[in-house]
């Protein structure tokens, strides 16, 4: 009796199927809500003379006293922007979801409204080691929570047959800059906010040897389909 309960609980019915496809819908409208709602909370951070009490004859100094806001704002855009295209990248190559793939997805959503949290304060505050240290932090875990997500969508049939086994290879490496650039930063951040904001700029050396790497595993993949 045992036996048949687990066996039955290992076997996915039409019935997980379908729900997993409509909990995929439902997931895929929350996670891009999110994302606008994070980008929209960005530009909120500039400048404002409502709250920030300065009128036209300060503007000019205001402008130009916070271009490291500025600059911290637009990398936070900029990586936002890319874990939202990492995100699309990953939800247009499943068929369906399940709660625990759902959780994953949530936890990345989670950890970058934390980034955006810091974010915040580090406007207010501005060269606190420990903020840019948990915005770089923040950003790592979402990023690594990117790639389980997919591994683990790998490993449970998650994943529509339209990729190739190629193609569901090199995802790991096209996840992977963002986060590891992320932990880099994380160090930098000891060495001042101008060096700290400098070390994203790793990003495009890290994000040109993930393309140059691909091709690299390109022979490895056909022979191991081959076989």
């Amino acid at each position: 009796m045992i036996r048949k309960i687990l066996k039955s609980k290992k076997e996915i019915t039409g019935a997980i199927i379908e729900r997993g496809e409509k909990q995929l819908f439902r997931l895929g409208v929350i996670i891009d809500v999110l994302y606008a709602l994070i980008i929209y909370r960005l530009f909120t951070f500039m400048p404002n003379p409502d709250i920030d009490g300065f009128g036209r004859e300060e503007l000019y100094k205001v402008l130009t006293e916070s271009y490291l806001n500025y600059t911290v704002i637009l990398i936070g855009l900029v990586l936002v922007i890319l874990y939202w295209g990492m995100s699309n990248l990953q939800f247009g190559n499943l068929k369906r979801t399940n709660s625990t793939h759902s959780v994953l997805s949530i936890l990345q959503i989670f950890s970058l409204m934390l980034y955006i949290y810091f974010v915040r304060l580090d406007a207010q505050f501005e060269g606190v080691v420990l903020l840019m240290q948990m915005q770089s932090l923040f950003l790592a875990i979402a990023g690594f929570l990117s790639v389980w997500s997919w591994h683990y969508a790998l490993k449970n049939n998650l994943v529509s047959n339209a990729p190739t086994k190629l193609e569901k290879e090199t995802m790991y490496i096209k996840f992977l800059p963002e986060p590891v650039v992320s932990l880099l930063t994380f160090p930098l951040a000891w060495f001042g906010p101008g060096i700290w904001t400098l070390g994203w700029l790793l990003l495009i050396p890290a994000g040109w040897l993930a393309k140059k790497f691909i091709p690299k595993i390109v022979p490895v993949a056909e022979e191991d389909s081959k076989e």
